[in-house]
């Protein structure tokens, strides 16, 4: 129960800490525009930096968005099986595919977008997008796991999941605003946005759209689709142990489609620092 609690919340939560980093980290490089103060690399022990700078105003947005997108899933799951019987049968798929679209239409339109309150407003959407169906998804195990015996071996999985989440979305943070360039920055957003957009041919061959092809090959003896090493490549970069024709086109085509679009963003672009970009 405690891997298998563990590898559910990392697989359900581990998307929105790493579009959160993506999302503070290209924060940096508009609010260096704004202050021109440099700071020396030692100040990254700062309390600040560990909360990706939180007295910026944009983090209020997102944590809104967030909490909202908490309470929204709690409703999703409470229609989920009304939302199975409608459309003849797929209702809950062409959501799950609609969210998918508007969730990467509001990053790349967030990202090449110079207000900043739109900005703001389109990826405080996104978080909320992408929080709707995972935290969805862990209600559904948590409220089954609750039905039969809560075992704390549950909330020991949850606890380290937390951390990872943590961990790993901080370090992403880190690594992105002390890289001198923003290409890397692009380029790992578009893998991670493509990497969500290709999970469309896996509902798609759910519902019987595409019909479910052979492997070109299988990778589960190096890294296993069902461990969390799998789970953290898969959200990264959209590993897939086992991939398709279909899957492979779908995630090149998105990849190659959007890094195009996030690289006609203009950005100033020097000397990275814990607040930013400094020219």
């Amino acid at each position: 129960m405690l891997i298998n609690s563990l590898l559910l919340f990392i697989e359900e939560t581990l998307p929105i800490f790493i579009l959160y980093a993506y999302i503070c980290a290209w924060h940096s490089f508009f609010d260096a525009n704004k202050k021109s103060v440099q700071l020396e690399t030692k100040q990254v022990k700062h309390l600040a930096v560990w909360f990706f700078t939180l007295k910026q105003d944009h983090h209020s947005f997102y944590f809104f968005s967030i909490i909202l997108g908490l309470l929204c899933s709690a409703i999703l799951t409470h229609f989920r099986p009304w939302l199975g019987m409608t459309l003849e049968g797929i209702g809950y798929e062409i959501l799950l595919i609609g969210v998918s679209l508007s969730l990467t239409a509001s990053v790349i339109f967030g990202q090449t977008t110079n207000n900043d309150l739109v900005r703001k407003l389109l990826f405080s959407l996104s978080l909320f997008l992408l929080v709707l169906p995972h935290a969805s998804d862990f209600i559904v195990f948590f409220t089954s796991i609750g039905q039969t015996q809560l075992h704390a071996s549950v909330y020991v999985g949850v606890s380290v999941g937390l951390g990872i989440c943590i961990s790993i979305s901080y370090l992403l943070f880190f690594v992105f605003i002390n890289i001198d360039k923003s290409l890397p920055l692009k380029l790992a957003i578009a893998l991670f946005l493509a990497g969500q957009l290709s999970n469309i041919v896996t509902v798609l061959q759910q519902i019987d759209v595409l019909s479910s092809s052979l492997p070109l090959w299988n990778t589960n003896n190096l890294i296993s689709d069902r461990n969390e090493y799998g789970q953290f490549f898969h959200v990264l970069i959209g590993y897939d142990a086992t991939p398709t024709l279909v899957y492979l086109a779908v995630f090149g085509a998105s990849t190659i489609i959007i890094f195009t679009l996030l690289m006609r963003t203009k950005l100033i672009e020097g000397k990275s620092t814990i607040h930013g970009v400094v020219q």
